[in-house]
């Protein structure tokens, strides 16, 4: 009886919907920091960048949004060229070690191609603790990822989505986050006050070199020993599990799959005991410049970001 009961609780627990406010009108779009070293000619393209790019979270309202997932559509411009290579590198690195400042400056700061990045929003402060700092960087087709941990404070204003408070991260993809990301939590409207466990995914399918990309990326309180990959095939294999700098009181782990993949990822105790599990719950992104992104631990979605032909119109 009581296995029947943990199946059932397990069950509803994967299929439950993932709910995320819809932003209020007027909110201000995000803007994504780029900075860059090298020749005048791509200073001027990264400062083009930097007025023409912009990261948006679009929500969906309750009546229309489907269980589990939410897209959010590219702004208008040129897309990035693709990164990806068929039969490309795929690897993950940890980054090393940090101990960040008491006092560190937690304001958008810029980026550039020679470290691993991390999404800079303007007026971010308001809602961190720290500084976003990079606990594990790699490459999936070729294509450069990045995995930030960072520690949150209560917000509840409308320039961002609403936080809880407490460890957060950010997987983005593309040397400068081009082909977008996810921002998630372990504290969420749909994750229990005392969850030791929370992940999201994020699926994109603009680079026509190497198809979709899909990845799954979380955190871990200390009471977690080790988390697990099962897929529906049988296969079990355990994640790394990515230290994140003192101040921030979570582990990290990100996994890329292949289209079509199914499964769950399960959060293990030191006695074997299951502490928490999610779904994989892409199976296939919209095609083209599109991202979806889903989950209990997901916060927000990345768009695409591009560059202008020429200046637009106006910027909110």
């Amino acid at each position: 009886m009581i296995d029947l009961e943990e199946r059932i609780a397990e069950t509803l627990q994967d299929r439950a919907p993932v709910f995320v406010r819809q932003m209020p009108k007027g909110t201000v779009a995000r803007v994504r920091i780029r900075q860059s070293i090298g020749s005048f000619a791509t200073l001027a393209l990264v400062a083009a960048l930097v007025v023409g790019a912009v990261a948006l979270s679009s929500w969906v309202p309750r009546s229309v949004q489907p269980a589990s997932r939410q897209t959010v559509q590219a702004p208008s411009g040129v897309l990035p060229s693709p990164q990806g290579v068929e039969g490309g590198v795929n690897d993950a690195t940890a980054a090393p070690a940090s101990d960040p400042s008491a006092t560190e400056d937690t304001s958008a700061h810029g980026t550039n191609s020679t470290v691993p990045y991390t999404e800079q929003v303007k007026g971010q402060e308001v809602y961190l603790l720290t500084q976003k700092h990079v606990v594990s960087f790699g490459h999936v087709s070729g294509v450069e990822w990045s995995l930030a941990a960072y520690d949150t404070k209560p917000y509840s204003g409308d320039q961002f989505p609403r936080f809880l408070g407490g460890s957060c991260g950010d997987l983005m993809v593309g040397d400068q986050g081009e082909y977008g990301g996810i921002g998630f939590c372990l504290h969420t409207g749909e994750t229990a006050p005392d969850a030791a466990f929370a992940m999201a995914g994020f699926g994109n399918a603009l680079d026509r070199n190497v198809g979709p990309i899909i990845g799954y990326a979380g955190l871990v309180g200390r009471q977690v020993s080790s988390v697990e990959l099962r897929l529906s095939g049988g296969e079990t294999r355990q994640l790394p599990l990515y230290d994140a700098p003192s101040g921030i009181g979570a582990r990290y782990f990100e996994v890329f799959v292949a289209e079509g993949t199914g499964g769950h990822i399960v959060a293990l105790g030191s006695n074997g005991a299951e502490l928490g599990s999610g779904s994989l719950c892409i199976s296939q992104p919209p095609s083209g410049p599109d991202n979806v992104g889903c989950g209990h631990g997901l916060e927000g979605v990345s768009s695409v970001v591009t560059s202008f032909t020429e200046p637009p119109a106006s910027i909110p």
